[in-house]
């Protein structure tokens, strides 16, 4: 048996959460190994944009070595497409203060004049305390509470709605209320800059993860890669020990579970889930399926583009340049499971024509499928009641931390999710701010 150690963390998994958290701990002296099992892969932040007010995920790739963080500038604006078939854009203002969203509002032109004002006035009068966010947004869906601010069902159905799906991944008819005012507040009405928006490739987050994994190494973090489920001995209030599949026993100050909670969920024994909320409740959070589209075109892309999408189908469109000739273009579908469940085929098929819909000067150019990519849990539900079933960081055993994107942190389901819940971890261990 491995001899405990003062400093010493075992971390399950290696995912994102996973390996922040170990990045951090390693870098003030901690002993770190790190499990990891097939069965434990996290695609809840596979890939992803990220916007300015993702301060975290870019603060990391900022901090690494050899790493560059994404550049800002030219900024990616979210565009939208309207029934008239424009493709219009949300720019924000450079102005101080609550200017910049006001002077962002006022000049976006998918929403009509009307919408904006009576947007702008429901912003207003909380803003002056003249009425108060009501206390029931989370028994409401976000589909309901816009329409009682004054939201026409134009709106609603061109704007909000693709919109909370590119923030959440969850529809507008089923997302909570709460959870909608959550995700947009930060990108919107906070500083100028929170709204710019960077595509995260998952290129770029293999990158990422070998990036983490390289400067563990350097550090002499171990990672025991398992064919078998480890055996997790809880004791009565803490963690006793984890037996791996060969026999070998593990032991720590510290555990920390940065896998998937369907994942967390086998390796605990029924009278912790029969004891604690905080466990049993796992077993009701649910994931959202998703699917991307990668096509390529020999017409090269100026700037990069996001165009989301209203309606059935494909929800949006990422508009890249592969090398000086060739653009990339994905298109992607969050929660749609009819549509996520068509055959290959007719995914490509789709999403060809949904282009040529798009930008009519590529019903000339030759489309060709390079990719497509299935991910069953690449978003969490945030329903009425979801937000209180996600775990906070510290679990009812003593020393056992809880980390990933599902957990709550406050955001979406995403790669600033799941380092907020990492560097939470991180505090909880080291009694400081990572």
């Amino acid at each position: 048996m491995t001899t405990p150690s003062a400093e010493s963390v075992v971390i399950l998994g290696t995912s994102l959460a996973s390996l922040v958290a170990a990045y951090e701990l390693a870098r003030q002296g901690y002993h770190l190994t790190l499990i990891e099992h097939p069965s434990w892969a996290d695609d809840l932040s596979a890939s992803e944009h990220i916007l300015g007010c993702h301060r975290e995920i870019h603060t990391l790739l900022g901090a690494l070595p050899g790493s560059e963080p994404p550049a800002r500038d030219p900024a990616t604006p979210l565009e939208f497409f309207l029934p008239d078939g424009r493709i219009v854009s949300y720019r924000a203002t450079a102005l101080p203060g609550s200017l910049h969203w006001i002077a962002g509002l006022v000049r976006f032109r998918g929403l009509f004049w009307n919408d904006r004002w009576q947007l702008l006035s429901y912003l207003e009068r909380i803003w002056e305390q003249e009425i108060s966010a009501p206390t029931t947004l989370d028994q409401r869906t976000a589909e309901t509470w816009l329409a009682s601010i004054g939201q026409s069902q134009s709106a609603r159905d061109h704007i909000w709605s693709p919109l909370v799906r590119f923030l959440t991944g969850n529809a507008l008819t089923d997302l909570s209320a709460a959870s909608c005012a959550r995700a947009l507040t930060p990108p919107f009405l906070t500083d100028a800059r929170a709204s710019s928006c960077t595509k995260l490739s998952s290129s770029h987050l293999r990158r990422l993860h070998h990036q983490l994994k390289s400067a563990l190494s350097t550090v002499g973090a171990q990672v025991l890669t398992q064919t078998d489920l480890p055996h997790i001995q809880f004791g009565q209030h803490r963690i006793d020990h984890i037996r791996l599949c060969d026999g070998h026993m593990m032991q720590a100050t510290w555990y920390l579970s940065g896998i998937p909670h369907h994942a967390l969920l086998k390796l605990l024994p029924d009278r912790l889930l029969t004891r604690y909320g905080y466990f049993s409740q796992l077993s009701d959070l649910t994931d959202l399926p998703a699917i991307s589209v990668h096509l390529t075109g020999s017409a090269p892309a100026a700037i990069p583009r996001l165009v989301l999408l209203p309606g059935q189908g494909f929800q949006s469109v990422t508009v890249s340049t592969a090398d000086p000739s060739t653009a990339l273009y994905e298109l992607s579908v969050v929660g749609d499971v009819p549509f996520i469940e068509r055959t290959e085929a007719d995914l490509i098929d789709l999403a060809k024509q949904e282009l040529q819909r798009l930008f009519p000067a590529l019903q000339t150019i030759r489309l060709n499928p390079i990719a497509l990519h299935r991910r069953p849990r690449a978003a969490l539900s945030l329903t009425s009641g979801a937000t209180i079933l996600r775990p906070i960081q510290q679990s009812p055993v003593q020393n056992l931390l809880v980390a990933g994107p599902w957990t709550d942190t406050g955001w979406p389901t995403s790669s600033e999710g799941a380092v907020v819940s990492a560097r939470r971890c991180v505090t909880a261990i080291t009694g400081s701010p990572s």
